[in-house]
């Protein structure tokens, strides 16, 4: 997928240069001209000579000192923007605690709906089931198997 798209995009940029070319005046079929190779030739030895480069100066810009004025406004600024960002933190701070009570308290009532009610004085017949289902969820008899003695 990549390949084809790579592709595509030097088939765009070929096409591009193609028009290009033709538009200064040059044919597609005509050979490479000499005037071109004369020119590669002369920034070669320029770029080649041993005389040092020209340079260009470098512009330094010089800042304005800041009056004592805007060092008291800047100051200001500051003082501000702190207080902003310790109300936010604390605001932040309060939210969360917020959402930690709110999440113990559907905890809380999650456990008090959940929590089976026990009677303290069960009918006969619950503590029949109670015992069915006791064998029938307790140990397999092939835990408790029954042991013949013989005399």
């Amino acid at each position: 997928m990549e390949t084809i798209l790579f592709m595509i995009i030097i088939g765009v940029i070929s096409t591009i240069f193609g028009k290009a070319k033709r538009s200064q005046g040059q044919s597609p079929k005509k050979p490479f001209s000499t005037s071109g190779m004369e020119e590669i030739r002369t920034l070669f030895k320029e770029l080649t000579n041993d005389e040092p480069k020209k340079t260009r100066p470098i512009k330094t810009e010089l800042k304005p000192e800041l009056p004592q004025n805007s060092s008291k406004n800047l100051e200001k600024e500051y003082q501000q923007v702190r207080l902003e960002s310790e109300s936010s933190r604390m605001g932040m701070a309060a939210s969360r605690l917020q959402s930690e009570k709110l999440k113990e308290q559907t905890i809380q009532t999650r456990q008090i709906e959940s929590d089976p009610i026990i009677s303290t004085d069960p009918d006969p017949k619950t503590l029949i089931n109670g015992i069915i289902w006791s064998e029938i969820l307790g140990e397999p008899r092939s835990k408790n198997p029954y042991i013949a003695k013989r005399g």
